[in-house]
């Protein structure tokens, strides 16, 4: 396996079990998940770093975290021109997270990014979000407009009545304090819902 890593250079000529075995150095676990995989296991990266040792899960997490920092920078300053471009700046925060999180990106007047903020951490169905907490946020980085973002762990990008009321405050609030709302985008691992597509703000 080894010999195999140091020929090829790079893990993305390896297969699952092989990429596995490189993060854990054990063939049973390297087993373990492939099958998981092998059955269509909904696998995510939390399930597979609770398998390794406390050592190498610290490891991965930390690779992890490095690689999204290196994203956020490539994303930084990134014109936001349509909700598929939200979807891709925002997957990389929201892929795998067992509960809510509600994120707000601010954007200047050219619609490019200041920055992207968490607001709140919820539970599996729902996390409570403050409009004040919100602007006063959009207010000090002087953001012209916004978009809204929130995952469902359910996998089901439909919005809900909830999350209804909370665009049409964000909404009307923004129009009182001359920040637009562009678009709330409900994000899944494998897809999402735009309130501004849908012709919904």
């Amino acid at each position: 396996m080894k010999d195999l890593f140091e020929i090829c250079g790079e893990c993305r000529h390896l297969s699952d079990a092989e990429v596995v075995y490189q993060l854990t150095n054990n063939k049973e676990t390297s087993n373990q998940v492939n099958a998981m995989l092998a059955n269509g296991s909904n696998v995510s990266i939390e399930d597979i770093c609770n398998l390794l040792t406390p050592a190498r899960k610290e490891m991965a997490l930390a690779v992890i975290e490095l690689y999204k920092r290196i994203k956020e920078r490539k994303n930084n300053y990134k014109r936001i021109t349509s909700s598929a471009d939200v979807y891709e700046v925002m997957l990389p925060y929201m892929a795998d997270q067992k509960v809510e999180e509600c994120w707000v990106i601010f954007l200047n007047q050219a619609a490019r990014i200041i920055r992207k903020q968490r607001i709140s951490v919820g539970g599996l169905a729902s996390t409570q979000v403050d409009v004040r907490v919100i602007l006063h946020e959009a207010l000090s980085c002087n953001a012209t407009s916004m978009i809204l973002c929130h995952n469902h762990p359910s996998g089901n990008f439909q919005p809900s009545k909830d999350d209804d009321r909370l665009t049409h405050a964000l909404l009307e609030a923004g129009r009182i304090m001359n920040i637009r709302l562009l678009d709330h985008v409900i994000v899944t691992d494998g897809s999402y819902y735009s309130y501004g597509d849908e012709g919904r703000l």
